[in-house]
């Protein structure tokens, strides 16, 4: 990983002390080389991972204080981009199930699970015609839940329309994507008034006012014939085989009513669009949105949009599966958030990379990629890597990938274990 962005990220965080800055950035070149690794697997020495027990225990440390610099370098990215700019929300959990003596953590979605909970916004810039563009974090929130609810406590689903108010002020090609989970009336009504557009999937069957009155939106909706239709290629999934199969499209607009314990809540005019495949029932998308649809163009980038939801399902695996920051072997949860504050910004770069070379899969794999890299690969597969994609491919194999022409483009998972492979044979080649 570049060196120079790990300064640019690290170098200004606000401790108003030049050691620990410092130590933040080879801590965090050390994290960025060895990502797969434990902390002490990433330090070669016992004087540098005992200085990293030290940087995290430091109160002067924070899961934010560490993040505050990425935010402002990606807000200002945001600022000056000609291109849509998706800001795609999304919560997860981290368990530490396993972890016996860390003190601290507390109850997760699951009955039985010990760890914390973050939510993330990643911003990326939208291209239509290629893949898109991972900008970073504009914000993440990470927080340990109480044991016992407490009375004067807020709702966790604030978090929502307060990630995007620490987002600031949105430019007018900012755009809010979220899943079922956002389909929260006090979020559609807040963004609207601060000014953002929004892509959230339906959740509820709520009350919409249409010209024929008030009613229920998912039989509405349903009853809507299709004004349009799309080829996808599906991946193979449970049972379902993979392949070519049409989606039909409809949109229509209606008023939105506020539910009736938010009837001082105004209504919203959004625009309703539904996908879904005739061929496979269970594929069905309810979309709810204040962009303009007015023709067969914008519902298609609208449904386009929306796909790109996935990339923080990706930034999701990125730190699970890729950086394993369940793994860390922390006994303060205080410890383990302000290791998250690196290590979820050092997961972006980690999918930036990722879609920089589907962005550019022609691109000559030495303008990227180091020579000792790829010579390694030819050797170890007996191929000839010439472009990006061709290197992205071979990688992937290392891990599992077979490459069939039903497989599509190579998983998280798959390049992830490449790239772990392709270490240790790194690590090998220097004795």
């Amino acid at each position: 990983m570049n060196n120079k962005w790990i300064r640019e990220q690290f170098a200004n965080i606000d401790v108003n002390d030049a050691r620990l800055q410092d130590r933040a950035i080879a801590i965090a070149q050390c994290c960025a080389e060895h990502p797969e690794k434990s902390l002490p697997g990433r330090f070669e020495d016992w004087a540098g991972l005992k200085a990293t027990y030290r940087f995290f225990n430091n109160p002067k440390i924070s899961h934010q204080t560490l993040q505050q610099p990425h935010y402002q370098e990606v807000l200002e990215k945001a600022c000056f981009s000609k291109e849509p700019v998706l800001f795609i929300q999304d919560g997860s959990e981290l368990l530490f199930n396993s972890h016996r003596w860390t003190q601290g953590l507390g109850p997760t979605s699951d009955s039985a699970g010990n760890g914390l909970m973050f939510h993330s916004c990643l911003v990326a810039k939208y291209h239509q015609s290629k893949e898109t563009e991972i900008l970073g974090l504009s914000y993440q929130e990470a927080w340990i839940r109480p044991e016992k609810k407490l009375a004067n406590r807020g709702k966790e689903s604030e978090v929502w329309l307060r990630t995007l108010k620490k987002s600031g002020t949105p430019q007018k090609n900012w755009i809010s994507i979220g899943d079922r989970g956002n389909d929260i009336y006090s979020f559609l009504s807040g963004v609207s008034r601060e000014g953002w557009k929004f892509v959230v999937r339906a959740r509820h069957n709520r009350k919409v006012e249409t010209d024929k009155g008030k009613e229920r939106l998912f039989p509405w909706i349903r009853q809507q014939i299709a004004k349009s239709s799309s080829k996808v290629f599906l991946k193979a999934k449970g049972k379902e085989f993979s392949g070519e199969v049409t989606l039909e499209i409809t949109w229509a607009g209606a008023e939105l009513l506020p539910p009736d314990k938010m009837s001082f809540l105004p209504k919203e005019n959004v625009t309703y669009i539904r996908v879904w495949c005739p061929e496979r029932p269970k594929l069905e998308w309810l979309l709810i949105t204040n962009l303009p649809v007015e023709n067969e163009k914008d519902a298609q980038k609208i449904i386009d949009i929306y796909r790109k939801r996935w990339l923080i399902e990706d930034y999701h695996k990125a730190l699970k599966t890729g950086c394993r920051i369940e793994d860390l072997q922390l006994k303060q949860a205080n410890r383990i958030l302000a290791a998250f504050g690196m290590i979820g910004v050092i997961a972006t770069q980690l999918l930036s990379m990722r879609e920089r070379c589907r962005l550019s899969p022609t691109k000559r794999v030495e303008e990227a990629v180091p020579k000792r890299w790829v010579m390694l690969v030819e050797a170890r597969l007996k191929v000839k890597i010439e472009t990006l994609r061709d290197f992205w491919h071979s990688l992937a194999r290392l891990g599992g990938f077979i490459g069939r022409k039903s497989d599509g483009e190579p998983g998280w998972q798959t390049i992830w274990g490449g790239y772990v492979r392709l270490q240790d044979m790194l690590w090998g080649a220097c004795f």
